[in-house]
């Protein structure tokens, strides 16, 4: 009797050991200024809100986790990498509030910080993806139908902000590879 207990205890760990472990949920962090936030159109409107359902409606076990603040820099989205980035993040999307930095003179250092944003992000063991609004929608000037209309701080338009979901699509699949 003794002995059986024992196979059958050891038959249980045989199986633990071999079971295929359950899929963990990858993680997704955006981190930016207003256009990430939502700003203008909710944060269930926004870029990182419509990426996840993107992702989940193509069968991917994600979480896009925002965290945009309105009116940051690129200065100070760099100063909050490290604790925006939780352990395990797969992938950093990131934007660089430049509209913002050059509103406060400093367009001068947006280059600059978005290099050590990127830096910061592969220190984390992230794979850093660009946002680049202005380079999926257009800028302001060059685009006003993709801006909210008479909004001088230059929020995009829940249209945009579905394109910019589109368009970062592919490049996250690639990033987080097969489904699991």
């Amino acid at each position: 009797m003794i002995f059986a207990r024992r196979e059958l205890i050891a038959a249980f760990a045989l199986l633990a050991a071999v079971a295929p472990a359950k899929a963990e949920t990858t993680r997704i962090v955006a981190i930016g200024a207003s256009n990430t936030s939502g700003a203008a159109v909710g944060t269930a409107g926004a870029y990182p809100a419509l990426l996840e359902a993107m992702l989940k409606a193509k069968g991917y076990d994600v979480s896009v986790e925002n965290k945009g603040v309105t009116g940051d820099t690129s200065a100070g989205i760099l100063s909050r990498v490290d604790s925006a980035v939780p352990p395990g993040t797969k992938v950093v999307i990131f934007d660089v509030g430049a509209g913002n930095d050059k509103d406060r003179g400093a367009a001068d250092q947006t280059a600059g910080n978005k290099a050590a944003i990127e830096q910061r992000i592969r220190a984390h063991g992230a794979t850093p993806i660009f946002a680049g609004v202005a380079s999926i929608v257009g800028t302001h000037n060059s685009n006003p139908s993709a801006y909210i209309p008479g909004d001088v701080h230059y929020h995009v338009t829940a249209q945009s902000q579905a394109r910019i979901a589109a368009a970062l699509l592919p490049k996250v699949i690639a990033a987080i590879g097969k489904k699991k």
